[in-house]
Parts: structure tokens; sequence; C-alpha cells
């Protein structure tokens, strides 16, 4: 059957588009304009989401698809690369990068270009039941809950479960790679876990700059097309065999990474309203015994308090502050709120932070087993000692968790006699008859929780702004902040510590958890973190060092700003790579074949367009590969009228016409055959009336075009490969529809 170019929809826009992709995966396509915003539209044009820029007066340098279709990684003028949903629009992660952004672009290894290693799987099966091993945490982990109702502060909980799931769904190793201006190449397992930075200007030894980035079917080699000062157009062909030898090692230890970093996150998150809960504890009652703690004499505080107890005798000071300050409606409204506090604390502590941390200890051991493949994982710096200090910080988190929980258990207890007492002592300075439950004398255990309580009044060394001695009744706080402890738990009871204490030999010992008695949960939380971020610094460094330039190709020469370059890999060994020449419109395409064997070789040739009725020579203003076998460009006719064209022909009838170069040599400097791609044989063609192009986006996969006018506020959508016969009446229907919804596109300006 003959296919034929058919146009689907034509619509306006009311800002200039600068960026336009399809996703291979999905009829959607993402363009982001001159305001920075970016947006995604179905194959009708329907908008699916609208995204503001992260900060006034940023620009998008770049968009890439994640090769599943469900993120969207947007690179920003500010440095910032953001991993979008593409479902609802949430940022899942965001990579800050130094340099300014120059290009990005994201690939994944397809199944049959996985690695051969024999000490890996190949069979699909047998690579299905590796996947699901990597994943055997949702068998053994219960889920955690999710962070919706603990307060505003807290991620959405459908966001946050369908962000975790996207990161958990990763079944092939895929990479976001960024390129900047500055000569730094960034590469990212999944985007999130960054594996490898180079710098091109130590490696090429002068300063370039990076204008594209492509990577084989196997992620063994990558062209990095690069800009030096001189305005030489360079393909630098990196070996990057190590990311093909040791995929899957790779995908494993980026997925273990991908789990830390998210449970790290969680305990985050759960700490902000832990400290939040706390807070609300001292909003009322601790601003008043600090009032009144300012206005006695230091060390008498405790004493006030055991007076009272002790012998029912007060001071003029303390009868004010009980009976106008406190006032027993106000005792008892706080004790409500204190004891309620407290157990959000609690619940917060036990079911949400320690398994948390339990679920990063079952992460931890898994990633020390893995380390212990030495045969598969030191050649990428995965180190059993690193890991093993990371595992003893996630126990002495665990144990100052539990440290925290006996503190709310014995305070609890102490708060509950103090409070009860100190209701009763009110109520007679008022000589208000008592109820009969409340005439029950402090039993002996009672009166040492009272006094256990008050007597830590005195020790709290803090200054208020002013100086004077600031109150603070409860130990708890201390556990939420971020310094040392100033209260110490009581621990000479504890029958390990004092094994430990007795037994110096084994203190030291790596599996023996340290207690650090000084470390608030803060602190503890920090140390956790930062030893888990100490796991991935040596993987991070080792696999950059094992990056290497295996051939530097040179090209052209010109402003980089007109440079228009597509490429595509052709087969596992072959890419096909199109250049525009060096004036814009450019007049010819420098068609290259880089083969990669034992040993590189280039095979090129220059293709122009030129009708043979006429003779009249075409611009071009864009080319890119619709798939391995067909090239698809943007035409322009050197009339008066500007029409645009949309041509696609075959790529096998190029290969036929290239001839081997020297590689070591200026591509244009050579003889190089040049043939009129309108003598190449069938193809497909469309004119474009009334509108003067730009450029266009096209996609084989999903045999889309989109083409953007000169003035970048109108577009037009064609399928590629339409039945012939449909072409004329689809072409009737949008020429009636754009009457109808051009006005309303452009009043419908974006949100």
């Amino acid at each position: 059957m003959y296919y034929a170019i058919k146009q689907l929809e034509e619509r306006n826009v009311a800002t200039e588009i600068d960026i336009l992709l399809w996703s291979n995966k999905i009829d959607l396509v993402a363009f982001s304009n001159i305001k920075g915003e970016v947006s995604l539209h179905r194959l009708s044009w329907a908008r699916a989401w609208n995204l503001a820029p992260p900060k006034e007066g940023v620009s998008v340098k770049g968009l890439a698809w994640r090769p599943d279709g469900k993120v969207l990684a947007v690179a920003y003028s500010s440095g910032e690369v953001l991993l979008i949903n593409v479902e609802n629009k949430s940022t899942i992660h965001k990579i800050e990068v130094a340099e300014n952004i120059s290009c990005i672009f994201w690939v994944s290894q397809s199944a049959e270009n996985q690695s051969t290693n024999q000490t890996l799987i190949n069979d699909e099966d047998e690579q299905a039941d590796y996947i699901k091993h990597l994943d055997l945490s949702s068998k053994y982990l219960p889920d955690l809950p999710p962070l919706s109702n603990l307060g505003p502060s807290v991620t959405n909980t459908q966001e946050e479960n369908s962000n975790s799931n996207l990161f958990q769904e990763q079944k092939e190793l895929n990479l976001l790679v960024i390129g900047t201006y500055d000569g730094y190449l960034h590469i990212s397992i999944f985007g999130q876990f960054p594996c490898v930075i180079l710098n091109l200007n130590n490696y090429l030894g002068y300063t370039c700059s990076v204008i594209s980035v492509f990577l084989s079917n196997d992620l063994s080699l990558m062209y990095v097309t690069v800009k030096d000062d001189s305005n030489d157009i360079k393909i630098v062909l990196i070996n990057t065999s190590l990311l093909k030898t040791h995929s899957k090692e790779l995908f494993a230890m980026a997925l273990k990474h991908g789990y830390l970093n998210n449970l790290i996150t969680y305990l985050s998150n759960v700490i902000v309203p832990m400290k939040e809960t706390w807070e609300t504890i001292l909003l009322e009652m601790d601003a008043k015994l600090s009032k009144y703690a300012s206005r006695v004499p230091e060390g008498t505080l405790s004493s006030e308090f055991l007076d009272l107890l002790m012998f029912g005798i007060t001071s003029d000071e303390m009868q004010e502050f009980l009976l106008q300050d406190l006032t027993e409606k106000g005792l008892k409204k706080f004790g409500q709120v204190m004891e309620t506090c407290y157990a959000n604390i609690e619940k917060l502590l036990l079911k949400l932070v320690t398994k948390a941390a339990q679920n990063i200890t079952y992460h931890l051991a898994e990633l020390r087993g893995m380390a212990r493949l030495e045969h598969r994982y030191k050649v990428l710096g995965l180190s059993e000692d690193i890991i093993t200090k990371a595992i003893s910080a996630n126990g002495a988190f665990l144990v100052k968790g539990g440290e925290m929980h006996q503190v709310i258990t014995q305070f609890m207890i102490s708060f509950k006699a103090f409070f009860r007492w100190l209701y009763t002592a009110i109520i007679h300075l008022m000589d208000i008859q008592m109820l009969p439950e409340m005439t029950k004398k402090n039993t002996q255990q009672d009166v040492n929780c009272i006094v256990e309580f008050v007597r830590n009044f005195d020790k709290i060394d803090k200054k208020n702004e002013d100086g004077k001695g600031q109150f603070t009744m409860e130990r708890l706080g201390q556990y939420l902040n971020d310094h040392k402890l100033t209260m110490l738990s009581d621990s000479n009871d504890n029958l390990w510590e004092n094994f430990l204490t007795k037994n110096e030999c084994i203190q030291n010992d790596p599996d023996i958890i340290k207690h650090y008695k000084s470390f608030s949960l803060i602190q503890q939380f920090k140390h956790l973190a930062a030893s888990i971020e100490e796991i991935f610094v040596i993987p991070k460094g080792l696999i950059s060092e094992q990056v290497s330039i295996k051939n530097i190709i040179n090209c052209l020469n010109f402003n980089v700003e007109h440079l228009r370059i597509t490429k595509i890999n052709f087969d596992n060994e072959s890419t096909l790579i199109a250049l525009l020449n060096k004036s814009f419109p450019a007049d010819g395409i420098y068609f290259l074949e880089i083969i990669n064997g034992n040993e590189i070789k280039l095979k090129c040739c220059y293709l122009y367009f030129k009708h043979a009725e006429n003779s009249e020579n075409y611009f071009i203003l864009d080319a890119q590969f619709y798939s391995n076998n067909a090239l698809s460009v943007l035409l322009q006719e050197s009339n008066v009228s500007r029409t645009g064209v949309l041509y696609q022909f075959s790529t096998v009838s190029v290969r036929d016409e290239l001839v081997v170069l020297d590689k070591d040599l200026d591509i244009y400097k050579q003889n190089i055959p040049k043939i009129n791609a309108f003598d190449l044989g069938s193809a497909m063609q469309k004119y474009i009336d009334g509108m003067v192009c730009s450029q266009f986006a096209v996609s084989g996969c999903r045999r889309v075009s989109i083409v953007l006018s000169e003035n970048r506020k109108k577009i037009r959508l064609f399928e590629m490969e339409a039945e012939e016969d449909d072409e004329e009446d689809a072409d009737m229907t949008n020429s009636a529809r754009e009457s109808d919804t051009s006005m309303q596109e452009e009043n419908n300006t974006i949100e």
C-alpha cells in the first residue's frame, strides 16, 4: 500500500515556541516557549498540562523523554533539571548542574543489547527473574504509611505514591545525559543516580562546548558533538564500554541508591511534623514558665516547686504565677494538649521513623551483599567497609529512636503526676472545694515522679535574647534540635552498655552498634544521611575514570547557532549522523556513517535538493531521522513565497552512495560525492502552503510530525504514513476547522 503525508491539525499559540519534542511511547508532544513554560499536548492538540518555570527569567534549554514515556526531563538556563511526572506534572527529582546546560538526552539499553558477560544473565526469562530479585523488598517489607495526613508541609500522598512507583517500575538500564556549554557531561542512571561527570576540556586539552550527545544501542560508545573556540565542530567518540559490560550491576546499584534516597527523603518528611508537633507544646506553657523563671533568682526554680510539694509553702511570686499567669483552666488545657502532642510524636516515631529505618537496614544489607561479589562490583567502587559504616550509623539512629521513645514514656508518667498535683495545688490556693477524686493523697511513687520531673528545672543552661534564664520543662525537644543534648538519659541500669564498658576489647568492633549519647535525633539522622551518601562517592569517581576518548572526528567550521545535527543507531555497529552545512538556511547535508568495529570507520556523502524540471535548489531548514531507515527534511523553496516542503526518503539508498573517508582529516575538506536526494528513489513529500516554516519535529514510532512557522506561533500536525485516499479529505476538514479555532487558540493563552 502506498502511504502519504496527511495534515491533521493547524493551530495558533499565544507565545513563541522554541523547542518541540515527540514522545515515542505516547501520542504526546512536549514544547517550551520563550517564557520558560513547558506544555504537553495530545495529537489532537488538546493540552494535558502546562508547567510554569521554577524561577522568573529562566528559559528552557532542552527537553528529554524517559524511554518509557512516563517522565519528562526539563533543563533550565538556571542549571536545574527537573524530572516531571507526565501523569500529574509533579516534580519527582531535581538535578543541580553548576554549568550552563546546552543539551539533554535520555537513552535506554535495549533488551537485545544486554551484556554478554558470562557472570551475568542473558536469557529473557532469567533476566526477568533477576530484576524481580532486585525488588524483593516489596515481598519482605511492609509498605510505609503515606504522609498525606501529617500536615501541609509534607508531599501529597497521591503524588508521592505515583512518583515512588515511577522509580520502582524501572525494568532496564536507562541514562540521562546532560551536556553544558562549559564542556562538561553529567550522566545519571534513571536520572537519579549520578554515576559519571566528565570534563571534556581536560580530555581534549582545549576549551570546548557540548552541542549534542548520543549513545549507541548497547551504551558502549557515546557520540558527543562539541565546538571549540575556533568554531570547529568535532564529533568526539567516547568509550563507555563499562556501561555495557556491567549494565546489570549498574542497574542494581542505582536501584538501591534510589530506594535509599527515597527512604532518607521519607524520614526527612516525617521529622518535619514531629518538630511542628513538639513546637505546639512550647507555644503557651513554656512562654509562661520562661517568664516566671526570669523573675526568680537563678537556681531556685526547682526549690520553689519542691517547697510547694513538701510543705505547701509558696512565695508571692509563685502564688501570683499559679493563680494569674497559669490559672486552673490554662493548666488543664495545656495538660490535654501536651498529652495529645506526645502521643502523636510517639506514634510518628514508632510507626514511621522506626519502620523507615528498618527498611534502610534491609537495603543496606543487600547492598553489602552485592559489594561482597568483588568480581562484579569492585570495578564500580562499591566498598563493603563503607556500607558497614552506614549500617552502623543506621543502627545508631534506631538506638536513638528507642532512647527517645523511653524519654517519652518516662516523661508521660512524670508529667501526669506533676500536672495532677499542680492542678490540686492551684485549687487549694483558690479555696475551692475539691472533688472527692482530687482529695486522694499522692503515693510515694507519685512523689518520686514529681521530684524527678522538677529537679531538672535548674539544669537547663540556655539564655534567651535578653540574656535571662529560659525555662524548658521537658526533655524531648532537645532530640528534635540540631545540637547536642543538654540532658543525657541515665543509662546506669542498661545491662548492654555496662557490658561494653567492662569489655573495651569489643567496643570498637564494626559489628557493634555504637550509642552516641550526646547526639540528638536530628544529628543522628544527618549522620545516617551522610553515611549513605558516602557509599556512592567512590563509584561516581571510579566509573568516570574508566571512561576514555576513543576517537575525534573533525567535521565543519561555523557558528554553532546555525548547527542542525541528528543521529540515530542504524544497527549495533553503525550510527548515522546528518549535519546541515554552515549556511542558514542550508543548501546541503553531510550524511555520515560511523562504524564502530575493531577500528572506527567513517563513511560520508553530501546531499543536496535540486528539482530536475526547473533546476531549482531547495534550502534546508531542518533535518531529523524519522527512523533508522528514513530521514525527514524540512525544505524551503527559493521563490518569493518560500513554500515549505516536508520531504522524507530512505537512508538505505543513501548508504549505498557513501564513500570511506580519512577520519583524521576535516570532513568538509575531503573529496566527498555530492548527490541530489531527489534522485535516490521513492520518497514522500508534502507541500506546506500558506505558512513560512522554521523547524519541525518527527517521530517514527508514533508516525507523526509537527512543523513550526517562522514566527513560531503557528504549528501544523501531520500523520506521516496515512493512506493516500484520505489526504485530500483531511486537508479540506482542517481548512474549515482552522477558521473556527485560530481565534479561539489565540485567546486561550497558556495558563
